[in-house]
């Protein structure tokens, strides 16, 4: 069992245990208060649903999963959102949701062509044999609400390759790269994607956050030999106060429906100094409202 501070995980029957990479996306994932329906593809434990569920109290909150969801409703029995959260046993291809999410949040497979693991459980959760970039991409395009969102966390050897089969159906809005160390180069990506009528709206509502706390310095007249981000060490563009990230010079005159490109944010996240079990201001911010460690 992992025990998180308002909830706890039992995973012997998961072949995929819990980790960083779903706490980093439960955690990071953009949510707003007009939210209502979520949808967690690849479920898994239930962690992200159930970190969705603590971070969202106004919304109802869908799991699905190839693999068996027993362990996942049982974790969710014991929470205390039990009665916000269900879930199916389906490939997410066949996911009848009769209805549209206005969040959709996925740790998904993303090998392609290396080695399987013996273990067939842990070969479909961690390889894109069952639910290739292209299946995932269409079933969040019939899935999610128009204006809505899709956050996912990736390798970052991965991230360009699944931009691309993106590109022209989902706009890329925001992005932090994830670096273990400060010495290391970034492992994993976070994304935030929309359908491309609503990333004019929620981009400026990123920036707007950042703006107002980096000040003038995020503006059109930003250097362009400035350094890649400016650091902000009250919050982040989205909700995660006292986090310090890197906030991208972003122009205040944001493209509307003009056909010209939106310009995503950008930041990167560096989870520890280096140190054993020592973490960054910025990691323990993120994650704090989780981990009984901060």
């Amino acid at each position: 069992m992992f025990r998180f501070k308002q909830f706890a995980v039992r995973q012997d029957r998961c072949p995929m245990k819990v980790g960083t990479d779903g706490v980093l996306l439960g955690a990071w994932a953009p949510v707003l208060p007009s939210d209502r329906r979520v949808l967690d593809i690849g479920t898994g434990t239930g962690l992200i649903a159930l970190m969705m569920a603590q971070r969202m109290p106004q919304a109802r909150i869908a799991g699905v999963d190839i693999d068996d969801v027993s362990q996942a409703r049982e974790n969710a029995d014991a929470s205390p959102w039990g009665a916000r959260l269900e879930f199916h046993r389906c490939p997410v291809q066949e996911f009848a949701a009769g209805g549209a999410f206005d969040l959709i949040v996925s740790n998904p497979p993303y090998f392609v062509g290396s080695l399987t693991c013996p273990d067939a459980g842990r070969t479909a959760a961690r390889h894109a044999v069952h639910l290739p970039f292209e299946a995932l991409r269409d079933a969040v395009l019939r899935l999610l609400a128009p204006g809505g969102r899709f956050a996912l966390i990736l390798p970052s050897s991965e991230t360009e390759r699944f931009l691309a089969v993106c590109r022209d159906a989902l706009t890329l809005v925001h992005r932090t790269d994830v670096r273990t160390t400060p010495r290391r180069a970034a492992k994993r990506a976070l994304l935030c994607l929309t359908r491309p009528a609503g990333a004019p709206l929620l981009l400026r509502q990123l920036t707007a956050g950042a703006s107002a706390l980096a000040g003038p310095a995020v503006s059109a007249g930003a250097s362009a030999s400035a350094p890649s981000g400016l650091v902000v060490s009250v919050a982040s563009p989205l909700n995660v106060p006292g986090a310090a990230v890197a906030v991208p010079a972003v122009s205040a005159a944001l493209p509307e429906e003009t056909g010209r490109p939106v310009v995503p944010l950008r930041d990167e996240l560096v989870v520890g100094t280096g140190g054993h079990e020592s973490y960054t201001p910025e990691y323990r911010a993120l994650t704090r409202d989780f981990y009984l460690k901060f």
